[in-house]
């Protein structure tokens, strides 16, 4: 049996976590999203919870429970150190965020955001989504496809088709088909979404080309996993999945630079 690994000073001092993704109604979290209680999971039968992102303590506490017991991770950490958080607010801004994210580098897609961002001014109301023509939406740097696919989640919104506000209230397979059922969102980004959004700390985007490229060089691997390899390879890490996509993520990143 292999000794269990040491995370020297990174994780020396571990901290309680919360209930995965969930807080009372009563905690605050700093960067989560304000709920209109008219419009709370609350108000409809769902338990006197909602979820809320991860803090960046919460993080990199799943983290070093996973290198309590994986001395590669231990010593991924000792590397690179530990990541932040990467909370999102809930609602319509970060699913429009998840789609202009496509298939684009970090660079490219925050650019495009920022452009996005710009114009609607915060206020991303489905109508005013609709009202931009497909030149206007050309303009900020996104392709017809995802142009279409922004009217079809603006559309399932204005027709009640897509409820949001009733996503934390689902258990996570049923939370990821009503995400998938839109056009344009596959798991990846219904992963992307309710990992940052929602803080379901056990989200693993295994289709994410850089949560792959970290995966192979944490472990020293000849090649990069397939998703499914990948979610086989991960499935121990249950229920701290989420967190180490993001550290994954970290790792990747350092280790390009480091060459």
């Amino acid at each position: 049996m292999m000794a269990p690994a040491t995370t020297s000073s990174w994780c020396s001092t571990p901290t309680p976590t919360p209930p995965i993704g969930i807080t009372s109604t009563s905690t605050s979290v700093p960067g989560s999203p304000a709920i209109d209680p008219a419009h709370s999971p609350l108000q409809k039968g769902h338990p006197m919870t909602l979820r809320q992102p991860l803090t960046t303590e919460q993080v990199q506490s799943m983290i070093c429970r996973v290198a309590e017991t994986c001395p590669t991770t231990a010593a991924g950490i000792e590397r690179v150190g530990l990541p932040e958080t990467r909370a999102q607010t809930q609602g319509i801004g970060t699913f429009l965020r998840v789609i202009c994210g496509q298939q684009l580098s970090v660079k490219a897609a925050a650019s495009i955001w920022a452009r996005v961002e710009a114009h609607f001014e915060g206020d991303f109301a489905p109508m005013r989504l609709l009202d931009l023509e497909p030149e206007g939406w050309r303009k900020l740097g996104l392709s017809g496809q995802k142009t279409r696919y922004i009217y079809g989640l603006a559309n399932a919104l204005v027709e009640g088709s897509f409820r949001p506000d009733e996503l934390p209230g689902m258990e996570d397979a049923e939370a990821l088909a009503h995400i998938t059922a839109l056009k344009g969102f596959g798991t990846w980004s219904a992963e992307i979404y309710l990992l940052f959004a929602e803080g379901r700390s056990d989200m693993f985007p295994a289709d994410d080309l850089a949560v792959q490229k970290g995966y192979q060089m944490l472990f020293g691997l000849d090649d990069k996993p397939t998703p499914k390899v990948l979610r086989e390879l991960t499935s121990h890490w249950a229920p701290h999945r989420g967190p180490m996509a993001m550290f994954l993520w970290h790792y990747y990143g350092a280790a390009t630079l480091d060459g």
